[in-house]
C-alpha cells in the first residue's frame, strides 16, 4: 500500500524580494538532513505584480537546485505545482518546493533559486528568476539499510 498524504508548511515562509532578487529565510529553517525525501516543503512569497506583470500568470515555474558535499555534487529542477495567489493578501504569489532527496543526497549546502516563466506552445514569453539562496545545508545522516 502507498504511503500518500500531502505535506504541509506551516512555517513562516521564504520572501522573495522583487529588487535585489533575494530569497529571504523568515522561518528558522536552516538545516535538513541528508537522504530526507519528502519530508521538507519550503514555501515561497513574491509580489503578485513585478514592473507590471503578474506573476500568478507564470505557466512554468521551477526551483532549480545544486547539492554539494565532498563525495559529490546533485543538480536538478523541481517543477512547481502549486502556484496561486494569497488567500492571506491579493498582492503576494505564494508557490511550494517539496525537497525529495535528489536534493538531500550530500552533506553541505543546498543552493537554489526559483524561475518563473510564461511560456505560449514552444516560446518563451518571459522570465524572471530570484538569485541564488545560499542559507540552507544538508547535515550528515546515517542510512544503514542495505546492512540491516
Amino acid at each position: 500500500m502507498a504511503h500518500i498524504h500531502d505535506v504541509y508548511d506551516n512555517d513562516v515562509h521564504f520572501v522573495i524580494d522583487p529588487i535585489t532578487r533575494m530569497i529571504k529565510n523568515n522561518s528558522r529553517k536552516a538545516v535538513i538532513v541528508q537522504y530526507d525525501h519528502n519530508s521538507e516543503r519550503f514555501t515561497f512569497e513574491v509580489p503578485r505584480y513585478i514592473d507590471g506583470h503578474d506573476m500568478s500568470s507564470c505557466n512554468e515555474v521551477e526551483v532549480h537546485f545544486t547539492n554539494q558535499g565532498q563525495n559529490g555534487k546533485a543538480n536538478g529542477v523541481y517543477t512547481v505545482t502549486d502556484l496561486a495567489v494569497s488567500p492571506n493578501d491579493e498582492n503576494i504569489v505564494t508557490c511550494s518546493w517539496l525537497i525529495s532527496e535528489e536534493a538531500t543526497q550530500y552533506a553541505g549546502p543546498l543552493r537554489f533559486l526559483v524561475r518563473y516563466s510564461c511560456v505560449t506552445d514552444e516560446d518563451v514569453d518571459y522570465i524572471w528568476s530570484t538569485a541564488p539562496h545560499n542559507g540552507i545545508t544538508v547535515t550528515s545522516g546515517i542510512y544503514n539499510s542495505k546492512y540491516v
